[in-house]
Order: structure tokens, then sequence, then C-alpha cells
């Protein structure tokens, strides 16, 4: 036997797939989602081979397709949902998304992803933060029975997501949490955080916190995620660009799509009536500063600048 050839292999992949996107495209007997979740045109005389034998398609059958599809979904369980995010959330995170964080606004969706555009806390270096989320059954949701609509409301209220945010509190503190629970979008990491969160406490950030309340609220995202959707089903079965349209969310539309109640943060009952620790003393961050100062690695020299921050001015 020939040992396989590995040189060029992604050029001769992407051939391969782009010539079975081709003949996916021109194939006419694709039994589409909204035709699962209703009835099949008179028009079109589909077959199935379900009961072991060829035959022209039934009603009954479109509804044993439906409890399949359905049964296929509920095995799926990578990634969080935005109330199990919520609920793992430290007490802290949340008062402080409470206090702080007043916009998430939608930027950009496409093939399943979603960028949100965050203000930034009062003692922040920057105005704003990015956070992504990524729907683990969105192509469970392209494939789901029924409009795109009725696909994105499904996948907003009980999708599985993955997710990370631009924050130094995910990076530093969360992201190798969300890399171990199997939620992390994007860079996964692998060195545990030992100093600024030994006991893996938390799953979201102030950012993420208020992403994962308006996900769950937000009336106009399940539009532009059935849009999102909508494009991904078009990408699919007409020719066109190498991937599916995005949709970019305009300033103004983003601004008025934030939810009526979003302030309104749910949280788990143990969680409620949580304060804030005590802010640490100038010499406890001395102490910690001390630390990582002098060390020369990137992660060190980004650790202690942001304790640098924490001093009081007069005193750094």
């Amino acid at each position: 036997m020939s040992i396989p050839r590995v040189g060029n292999a992604t050029a001769a992949l992407n051939r391969l797939q782009a010539d079975e996107l081709a003949s996916r495209r021109q194939a006419a007997t694709i039994l589409r989602p909204e035709e699962v979740a209703s009835r099949l045109s008179p028009a079109r005389l589909l077959t199935t081979t379900l009961g072991g034998r060829v035959r022209p398609i039934t009603s009954a059958d479109l509804a044993a397709f439906r409890k399949a599809v359905a049964a296929l979904g509920e095995r799926a369980h990578v990634g969080i949902t935005a109330a199990e995010a919520l609920s793992l959330s430290t007490p802290a995170d949340v008062e402080r998304a409470k206090r702080e964080i007043r916009y998430a606004m939608p930027a950009r969706l496409q093939a399943g992803k979603v960028q949100f555009v965050t203000n930034s806390g009062p003692n922040s270096k920057v105005t704003r933060h990015f956070v992504t989320v990524e729907f683990v059954g969105f192509a469970s949701a392209v494939a789901q029975p029924g409009t795109p609509l009725q696909a994105a409301m499904s996948l907003v209220k009980q999708g599985r997501l993955r997710f990370e945010c631009s924050c130094e509190h995910f990076r530093f503190v969360l992201r190798y949490v969300a890399t171990a629970g199997g939620w992390v979008a994007g860079r996964p990491e692998h060195g545990l955080p030992k100093l600024t969160n030994p006991t893996l406490d938390g799953a979201s950030c102030k950012h993420l916190v208020r992403v994962m309340n308006d996900i769950q609220l937000g009336a106009a995202l399940r539009q532009r995620v059935a849009q999102m959707i909508e494009a991904e089903r078009a990408h699919i079965d007409r020719p066109g660009k190498a991937r599916p349209k995005a949709v970019i969310v305009r300033q103004a539309d983003a601004e008025r799509m934030q939810p009526k109640n979003a302030r309104r943060i749910v949280v788990p009952a143990s969680a409620r009536g949580a304060t804030l620790p005590p802010p640490a003393s100038a010499a406890d961050i001395r102490q910690a500063l001390a630390a990582f100062a002098g060390k020369g690695d990137v992660t060190s020299d980004a650790i202690a600048r942001a304790l640098s921050a924490l001093l009081p001015t007069g005193t750094r």
C-alpha cells in the first residue's frame, strides 16, 4: 500500500469540497426544512426508503422525520446555554454587569457566529469590548424543519454556545475555565490560572453576563439570527460566494435592538443579594505586582500592567 501524500492536502480538500458543494446545489431531490415542517408540494414527487423500500413520501413520513430530527438534536451536549452561563457566573461578575455594563450590541452575524460590542467599565483603559458567541447547534438549526424564525427561536432560547471576550478578565481568569468546560470560542487556553483563578470559579465576565442576558431577552436579535439562518440555507441551495452572506447591523439598528428589560439580569436565587469583595489594598497589589515584574514573558508583563493600573494615583 502506498503512503498517502500530505503535500498540497489543503488545496486538494478545497477542490473536493467545492465539487461536492456544486453537486449539492444541482440536486433537485433535497427535502427542505420547510417541507418537513408542513407538507410536500404535489409538484415535488420525492421518494424515501423509510420502511425498507423506495416509495413516495407521505405525511406520516414527514412526521417521522420531524421526530427523528428532534431526537438527534437532543444528543448534542457540547457548549453551554446562556442560562447555564449565567448560573455559573460569580455573584461579583453578575453585580458588576448590573452596575457597569449597559449595552451589548450585535454587530455582525455569519455562519453561526455573532459578534457583540459592549461598553466597558468605569475604570477600564478602553471604551468598548468585543464578545464573540458561536451557536454550537447552528448547523442543526439550519436543517431544522420550519421557517428561519422558528429555527432561530429554538437556537436562541435553548441553544448551546461557545464564547469569548476581548477583556483581560476573560483572558487571564476565565479562558482556561471555558476551555476545560468545552465552551471557549477562538483560542483555547491550556495554562491553568493558578494565580488569578486557582479554584476555577465563574463562567462569564461582566461583559459576557450582559450578552448572555440579552441573548435570552432580545426579540430583535432573534430576527437577525433568523436572517443568518436564511443566508446559510441560501448559500447551500444557490450558487454564490464561498461563505454565506454576513448580516451586518448598523449602529442605529443595534441601538434599537436593545431589549427593553435588558437591565434586569436574571440570576439564580443563590446569587441574589451578593456583594462585591472588598478592594485589594495598595500593599496587597504591590506584593502581587512583585511576583510578575521583571519576568519578561508576555503574560507576566500584561498582568503586571493590569496590577499597576489598580494602584491609587500617586502611589505607582
